[in-house]
Order: C-alpha cells, then sequence, then structure tokens
C-alpha cells in the first residue's frame, strides 16, 4: 500500500514538472515557427495579415489567388472557393507546406497523380490535405491541375 501511494506521489509529480517545462510560451512559439513561409515576403504586400499569396494567372479561366494568412487559415479567391475554408501549416524542417482544405470528396482522386501536380509530395485523403515541397526558392505549386506562382501580387478581391 505504501508503495503504491509513494509511485502514485511520483508519477503525479513528474506531470507537474513535465507540465512546467513546458509553459505556455513555448507551444506558442512553435505555433508561431509552424506559421513562417520560407523566403521573401512581397514588399508590395499591403495587408499585415497575409503570410504569402500564391496566384494563378487568368488564361482560359479566371485567374485565382490562393491567400495563406498569418492566424493559419487560408482563402481561394476566383475560383476554388469550395476548398473554403482552409487551414495552412509549414514544417521548416521537412520543408512542408500542408494545405488542409475543406472536405471534398474527390479530392485524393484529383491528385493522385502526384508528378502531375508541382512540388505536390502527397495527398492525405482522410484529412482533406495536400503536402508541397516548399523551400525559400520554391516558384509554384500544383492544384487542381492550375499552377499557382508566387511572387505575383492577387489583385484586389472583389466582392
Amino acid at each position: 500500500m505504501i508503495s503504491i501511494k509513494r509511485a502514485g506521489a511520483l508519477a503525479c509529480a513528474l506531470a507537474l514538472a513535465g507540465c512546467a517545462g513546458t509553459g505556455g510560451n513555448s507551444n506558442h512559439a512553435a505555433d508561431k515557427r509552424s506559421l513562417q513561409m520560407p523566403g521573401k515576403r512581397l514588399a508590395e504586400a499591403a495587408d499585415a495579415a497575409v503570410a504569402a499569396t500564391w496566384y494563378n494567372p487568368p488564361s482560359e479561366f479566371p485567374g485565382m489567388c490562393l491567400t495563406q494568412f498569418n492566424d493559419g487559415s487560408l482563402r481561394f479567391d476566383g475560383g476554388f472557393a469550395f476548398f473554403n475554408p482552409g487551414r495552412w501549416t509549414y514544417d521548416a524542417v521537412t520543408s512542408e507546406l500542408r494545405l488542409q482544405l475543406a472536405p471534398t470528396p474527390s479530392l485524393g482522386l484529383a491528385h493522385a497523380q502526384t508528378a502531375l501536380h508541382q512540388n505536390l509530395l502527397r495527398v492525405e485523403a482522410a484529412r482533406n490535405t495536400l503536402v508541397y515541397a516548399v523551400k525559400a526558392d520554391t516558384q509554384a505549386i500544383g492544384l487542381g491541375g492550375f499552377v499557382f506562382y508566387r511572387d505575383i501580387p492577387c489583385p484586389a478581391r472583389r466582392g
């Protein structure tokens, strides 16, 4: 009985020590790091809430913009609105940009041929997530058969 009490007290002490070591700020700092995109930020970016933009210029279809916000949200304008709302994170260690999109039954099927989608590493269909290899010099990503270019400002959103 005494050893059970001591083991319980030791487990509680270890749990409290673990909690004290993590601190609320270190988790917050890790979250901040996961929302930092590599490379330069557009000097023209008028909105401080924007972390990055990717733009598919108009051709046979109107232009589409993918905007990543500093709070981890993302939004499509001009097309692919069915993917809204979305979330994003960036892992600097693995150079992986993760785009978690609104549930779409055909996401996995539409992106199954990763070689056809520029810099797409894999599809995590169960999580509605596309994972891209993105480094500071990455110029574009492929999404849904369209190429989204980096460092091209998105036009002002209408409506």
